[in-house]
């Protein structure tokens, strides 16, 4: 099968990221295999959806990232392949028009018959953290998502406890703020997320002084290998209450409590729906404060916990999941 993955750039491409153990387990499993920067997408004059791919061809973690780095880069028609799996992370990327016209890029191949995983279409529709909305009110605490100052302020004076106050479009716990009724600098707070885009201003969950849980699903479902379900646990650092790594915290093995599970039975559906065939829900207590969808990962401390080969087990789902796909698909030709 050939596939290729698309990733922000090779740049910020490292040997303990999810990505890079993806191109390892898809390598063992016979896949012949192409990496594709965001930049190198595009369209020919002939309407093909077309990329400088660089194959990669070295199983060995330990040297594929630079294997790859140094390789040159060779036209393919995204029609050529069998699948795409889409790993970028445009919050972590400046280059806003690029990431944009890459999904778009990605949007029509796949309307095209080509598989791509997870589903442009419903990456476009999770590109904020205001797509948590769309989940049953059951499966998270209480959040709105909005552009306007005063209506951000009611909200956080109508709660008993403090809020939490982060940007629609962040990540790696930048620009999350805790905040009070009482919060003397809330204006300034409100004034400095709102400068960014949206803002979500969520309960604080008690919780959240453990950490959170990264719980990973695959269509639909929990993962689990042998009976062991996918989750790690994100401790904070000293003097912080987020848990995300960048910010100082560190994971620590992780469980799935009975009411996680009767929340991820719950997003499912949904999820599904949406095409999201790898999905990473980040739990706080029992309550769903985030999903992230474009390149979840998490899999090197999972795998380092628990011994456990998660990743093996997920390419080989995406084989499955893409070829079903091609077997389903109505190939079109280019407009």
């Amino acid at each position: 099968m050939r596939i290729a993955l698309v990733i922000n750039d090779f740049a910020s491409f490292g040997p303990r990221q999810s990505t890079a153990m993806l191109c390892r387990a898809l390598l063992v499993e016979g896949c012949t295999l192409f990496l594709i920067e965001v930049a190198e997408l595009g369209m020919d004059e002939h309407g093909h959806i077309v990329a400088r791919a660089r194959r990669v061809e070295d199983a060995d973690i330990g040297t594929m990232v630079e294997a790859v780095r140094r390789a040159s880069p060779s036209e393919i028609r995204l029609a050529e392949l069998d699948a795409v799996i889409c790993r970028t992370n445009p919050a972590r990327d400046d280059r806003a028009g690029l990431q944009a016209g890459a999904l778009q890029m990605l949007q029509i191949a796949h309307e095209r018959g080509l598989p791509v995983l997870n589903d442009p279409h419903g990456l476009a529709r999770a590109a904020s953290k205001a797509y948590l909305g769309l989940f049953p009110e059951l499966t998270r605490p209480r959040t709105i998502t909005s552009g306007d100052r005063e209506t951000l302020r009611s909200f956080v004076a109508q709660l008993e406890g403090p809020a939490v106050l982060k940007p629609a479009l962040g990540t790696r716990g930048l620009g999350v703020f805790r905040a009070d009724r009482a919060e003397r600098n809330l204006n300034q707070i409100l004034d400095l997320l709102l400068e960014r885009g949206m803002v979500i201003a969520q309960e604080f969950v008690p919780q959240a002084e453990d950490g959170d849980t990264r719980v990973l699903v695959v269509s639909g479902e929990l993962l689990r290998v042998d009976g062991v379900p996918a989750a790690i646990r994100r401790v904070p650092g000293r003097d912080d209450f987020r848990s995300n790594i960048h910010a100082g915290g560190h994971a620590v093995p992780g469980g799935v409590t009975p009411q996680m599970e009767v929340v991820v039975e719950a997003v499912g559906p949904r999820l599904v729906r949406d095409g999201h065939f790898l999905a990473g829900l980040d739990f706080i207590g029992d309550v769903l404060c985030e999903a992230n969808v474009y390149s979840p990962g998490g899999f090197f401390d999972l795998e380092r916990f628990t011994g456990l080969p998660f990743i093996e087990a997920v390419a080989r789902a995406m084989i499955a999941e893409a070829t079903r796909r091609r077997s389903t698909a109505a190939p079109q030709a280019p407009a």
